[in-house]
């Protein structure tokens, strides 16, 4: 979903700021091409590029900020490379470029990327206010085995709950695009350095100091305990090579790497669904929200001053 403070009530729960984002029948081949995992134009990769022409959007019009869950991590960290990119001169050139070349993007979402970007100007876009990762997929702990079994496997296994979404037509999913998503998790995941750990290190050496904060439940213990002291080691290396004078100079260096890691209480990986009230405040805070949403409200609702901008 998509939600800006002026125009909550003229969006549609899967129209995204004019554009629908949601998971929709992707060509899984590139018209012919095969997508390798782990390249610009996977599955990864694509939906990356069709949250970036959004969120480049909703900077245009004001604050704003952004969040994913479990699969949604990669596309966000991604995401935080184009960003990155955007700030650096020839930055839009080169994305635009890799865009045009990539089989897997299709037409319409490439079209909307260029019109984003264009509206940028000469102008780097507006980083977000927050970005939020909840348990997203980061380190071969989150993806092995489940993922390399389904990326592998020619018919999806037999869970209830998978087999509702793949009937679901709302839901868009194919098991052929799940399979396609998932080698691009176990390509990005669990590669050696897992790949978006650069993406996090590159995004927390930032000037701005935009916020990362992520979000786990205790009881993802397993995963806790890995991903939790890779994330506080990428913030320990920033801060020290900004110690050393070799991070970039500039206005903001006297500001601190603004990391935060939440475990909270009660939950698991579903920790949305099982703690929603403390994930709100967490987002709440995080958006410079005066209070926690009640639970009957939609996300932030109307309370939150800023945008947001969530999968």
């Amino acid at each position: 979903c998509a939600w800006h403070p002026e125009r909550d009530a003229e969006l549609a729960p899967h129209d995204p700021a004019g554009m629908p984002l949601g998971p929709r029948r992707l060509q899984a081949d590139g018209g012919g091409q095969e997508a390798v995992a782990g390249d610009f134009d996977d599955f990864v990769g694509v939906v990356a590029l069709r949250l970036l022409a959004v969120v480049l959007q909703l900077g245009v019009e004001g604050p704003w900020a952004m969040g994913a869950h479990s699969a949604g991590g990669p596309p966000l960290y991604q995401c935080l490379d184009f960003l990155a990119q955007l700030q650096a001169p020839g930055g839009a050139e080169a994305i635009l470029a890799a865009a045009a070349e990539a089989p897997t993007l299709p037409p319409e979402d490439l079209a909307a990327l260029r019109a984003a970007i264009g509206a940028l100007g000469a102008g780097a876009p507006r980083l977000p206010e927050a970005v939020l990762s909840f348990e997203g997929s980061l380190l071969a702990v989150d993806v092995l085995q489940w993922a390399q079994d389904w990326a592998e496997t020619s018919e999806p296994p037999a869970e209830d709950w998978l087999r509702e979404v793949l009937e679901d037509p709302n839901a868009n999913w194919t098991w052929d695009m799940a399979r396609k998503c998932s080698g691009s998790l176990v390509a990005r995941c669990a590669s050696s350095p897992p790949r978006h750990l650069a993406s996090i290190s590159r995004w927390l050496r930032l000037p701005e100091r935009p916020n990362f904060i992520y979000v786990a439940g205790e009881w993802s213990e397993k995963r806790n305990k890995e991903v939790f002291p890779a994330l506080r080691a990428l913030a320990a290396a920033a801060s020290a090579e900004e110690e050393a004078g070799a991070g970039e100079p500039s206005d903001a260096t006297s500001a601190p790497l603004r990391l935060r890691i939440e475990e909270v209480p009660g939950s698991g990986h579903n920790l949305h669904r099982e703690a929603p009230d403390a994930v709100r405040a967490i987002i709440a805070s995080a958006v410079g929200a005066e209070s926690a949403p009640s639970a009957d409200t939609n996300f932030l609702a109307s309370r939150a001053p800023r945008a947001l901008f969530s999968i």
